[in-house]
């Protein structure tokens, strides 16, 4: 609990700021709410994608592969910008989060997102430098069940952030 306390004393004015100014909540909360909409949603659908293309011709793969590498920088980024705001909202309340359950099952979906991610690259890496037969197959199914994760994966984030901002 010591650690606690020193966390919620150094974020103290940030509490306090964050308490006392609408718009400093509204554009923290705003800011948390529509990073995560754009990196789930430009994961999401270029999971759908995956899905599809991994049913259709060499070249078709080969261009979703070659999306799925440009999609990356952009996710990363609302990522970032969404784990900074989280980071936020922590600090708003760290009493309140530091021991709701909610708060963490939402951080081990998020670590298992990035695992998951890993794994996706993983499977982009063979398949950049497989030419195609067992290897090259290995991977895409790899990658086709990588989306199904990420999907549920952000659909599970989106509630368990639900039931977190109603528990405040």
């Amino acid at each position: 609990m010591l650690v606690l306390d020193a966390v919620a004393r150094v974020m103290a004015p940030w509490h306090h700021l964050f308490s006392h100014s609408r718009p400093v909540e509204m554009a923290t909360v705003g800011t948390h709410v529509l990073s995560m909409l754009v990196a789930g949603g430009l994961a999401i659908a270029h999971d759908r994608g995956t899905l599809r293309a991994s049913r259709f011709s060499d070249l078709i793969r080969g261009h979703h592969l070659n999306e799925l590498k440009a999609v990356h920088r952009p996710v990363v980024i609302a990522l970032g910008i969404c784990m900074a705001s989280g980071l936020a909202l922590f600090g708003s309340d760290v009493a309140t989060y530091a021991v709701s359950p909610t708060f963490w099952i939402k951080l081990g979906l998020i670590a298992l997102l990035l695992a998951n991610a890993l794994v996706m690259q993983s499977g982009e890496r063979t398949l950049s430098f497989a030419g195609g037969g067992g290897a090259a197959s290995a991977a895409w199914t790899r990658i086709r069940t990588s989306s199904i994760v990420s999907v549920a994966l952000w659909a599970t984030i989106v509630l368990v952030s639900i039931v977190l901002s109603l528990e405040k």
